[in-house]
């Protein structure tokens, strides 16, 4: 009788460290994107698979029973999603599986793998990206329990240490920032460029601090209407940039574009426009979308990322305190969730043998329901022990399955 096969945890796509052009220019995508590749996950085999699709990274997390077959089969979907080449693009994808693949969706999740560490955005994605997995009937047994426990991880980071006051700071810091510029902020107008996180927790603290007119620049026509039908914004295309400057007051930067998208001569052409009236330009991309050749410009203020950064933290000692403390964290409940999965697998196993052990017996009492009880045990201890002393005879050098059926059956008196 044969018992269910064990899965390992996958982790497999594109994150910022390692493939950042990648996800800028091939990956972003919406909720009909990632159903998209969910559906093709489950047309090569795949039963129990997350897609993950953020500004930050594009990733399937999956419960399987091939690895290596499921990694080759998630790289060729990821490079199908970008219109890419498999080959070309392999060198910036990355693939973990079991323990290192738990503990960086556990860091996902609590918000410690993120451009900026602490932002709030991504618990809420993972949760819309594991709701949207239930939905496509794409959930199961070891991809639930690894969901669930990567949240509860997550809450207890956010709630036990001060991982989330570096985005909360710098989310205050610009609305303080904007208010010596601007005064009042309710009859100033904003202008968001991209979706990143941070640039989208910015623009919320912002909206809440009073502002109301807002406009939204984004290359993917459909992520612009987007993010412009949720702010009720006017929504522009990259090349319209001086346009929608003209009536910005403050600038949210956030597009992480692969050259600067707001220039000098650009920002010179707004104000004029404008009458001189001053442009606060944050530029909280990394790297920036803001030419620093701004800061020569009469009337135009530019905070980039590190100058917001050193307006909000005290120091980088309290940073790296708190990623400790939730590394620390992270890792305890990682222990607690492979201990919990060990006893569930161990109970399974003795389940499934009770059961083959049963069928066993079974099948000899069909055969001879007249045997004796002696013939009886024999013929079943005969049985029972085929199969393991083939595979004890078959070995290996290392004879780790002697040990172990030594160990299970108290053949060395213990």
């Amino acid at each position: 009788m044969l018992g269910i096969a064990p899965r390992t945890f996958l982790v497999v796509g594109a994150e910022h460290k390692r493939a950042p052009i990648l996800l800028r220019e091939h990956l972003q995508g919406d909720e009909s994107d990632a159903l998209r590749l969910l559906s093709r996950c489950r047309e090569t085999g795949l039963d129990q698979a997350m897609v993950l699709a953020t500004c930050d990274r594009c990733e399937v997390w999956a419960a399987v029973e091939d690895p290596a077959r499921a990694i080759a089969d998630i790289s060729a979907l990821i490079a199908e999603a970008a219109g890419q080449n498999a080959g070309e693009i392999a060198p910036q994808l990355h693939a973990l599986s079991d323990e290192a693949a738990l503990r960086y969706a556990f860091a996902v999740a609590a918000s410690l793998e993120s451009q900026v560490v602490g932002e709030p955005q991504v618990l809420g994605q993972v949760k819309d990206a594991y709701r949207l997995t239930t939905r496509a009937g794409m959930s199961g047994t070891m991809l639930d329990a690894v969901l669930q426990a990567a949240l509860a991880a997550a809450k207890r980071v956010r709630t036990e240490t001060d991982i989330a006051a570096q985005s909360v700071s710098m989310a205050a810091c610009v609305v303080k920032v904007a208010r010596q510029v601007h005064g009042k902020l309710d009859k100033a107008a904003a202008l968001l460029l991209g979706d990143g996180d941070l640039g989208e927790l910015v623009a919320d603290q912002l909206t809440e601090a009073g502002i109301k007119r807002w406009a939204v620049v984004h290359p993917l026509a459909a992520r612009a209407r987007e993010l412009a039908a949720r702010r009720q914004a006017h929504a522009f295309s990259p090349a319209q940039i001086g346009e929608a400057l003209v009536d910005a007051d403050i600038v949210v930067a956030s597009l992480d574009s692969l050259a600067y998208i707001v220039t000098a001569p650009i920002v010179e052409a707004a104000l004029k426009k404008r009458r001189r009236r001053p442009i606060l330009l944050l530029d909280l991309a990394v790297p920036g979308d803001i030419d620093p050749s701004v800061d020569k410009v009469d009337d135009a203020f530019r905070y980039a990322f590190d100058d917001l950064e050193r307006l909000a933290m005290t120091g980088r000692k309290e940073r790296a305190e708190a990623q400790a403390a939730a590394f620390a964290l992270i890792d305890a409940e990682l222990t607690q969730f492979q201990r919990a999965q060990a006893e569930r697998g161990a109970a399974d196993t003795v389940s499934t043998l009770r059961a083959h052990f049963e069928a066993e017996r079974a099948a000899l009492l069909a055969e001879n329901p007249q045997m004796d009880g002696a013939e009886l045990t024999r013929r079943l201890v005969a049985r029972l022990l085929h199969r393991p002393t083939l595979a004890l005879k078959q070995e290996q050098p290392d004879k780790s399955l002697d040990a172990a059926a030594r160990r299970l059956f108290g053949l060395d008196g213990e």
